[in-house]
């Protein structure tokens, strides 16, 4: 399979993969104020999983994801995470996402349409 063929499947999955894995590292982007220089904690953190990413999806798939594959993945994982965040602890906007009926045809593992 070539990068040519990556689906919005694979996308998910990557996109996934790094809800699982800013989680798993501690990674919080409020941690630190905004810098210029591309030197803080987590721009380091973001360059240490987009190799990891990389890696583990050779390693799966069997070929290399693309850098705009694997940033658009990365930052939609960080607005997800925050989304879900954000949903949990504001029930009244749990109800009404949960039950629009122009909610978005794509779930996640857990049955909730993002």
């Amino acid at each position: 399979m070539k990068p040519e063929a990556f689906t919005l499947k694979d996308y998910l999955r990557l996109r996934e993969w790094f809800v699982a894995a800013i989680k798993r590292e501690g990674i919080d982007h409020a941690a630190e104020p905004l810098r210029n220089d591309s030197n803080g904690a987590y721009d380091f953190a973001y360059y240490q999983l987009m190799v990891k990413a990389r890696e583990a999806w050779i390693a799966s798939e069997g070929y290399a994801p693309t850098d705009e594959m694997l940033s658009r993945a990365f930052f939609d994982a960080e607005i997800t995470r925050h989304t879900r965040k954000r949903i949990l602890h504001n029930p009244l906007a749990f109800l009404i996402r949960r039950f629009n009926k122009w909610r978005s045809p794509y779930k996640d593992k857990d049955g909730v349409a993002f």
